[in-house]
């Protein structure tokens, strides 16, 4: 079975881009090459991750810091 996107012969991945709040975007498909967001359907924050992120972690840290 093929995706819609690999039927028509479109440049995509179809891995999940993960958007960090303090480090480069990164995709869950080890192959993927350009991590572009318009190559994935699927795009989703590294807050939203199941087990968080270490990232989000020290933004919100450094965040409260300068807030107060």
């Amino acid at each position: 079975m093929t995706c819609r996107a690999c039927r028509s012969d479109l440049d995509h991945c179809h891995g999940t881009l993960v958007v960090h709040a303090t480090v480069p975007v990164e995709c869950t498909e080890p192959d993927c090459f350009d991590t572009s967001r318009v190559r994935h359907m699927l795009v989703v924050d590294c807050s939203d991750l199941a087990h968080g992120c270490g990232c989000t972690e020290t933004y919100v840290r450094v965040g409260t810091l300068r807030v107060s």
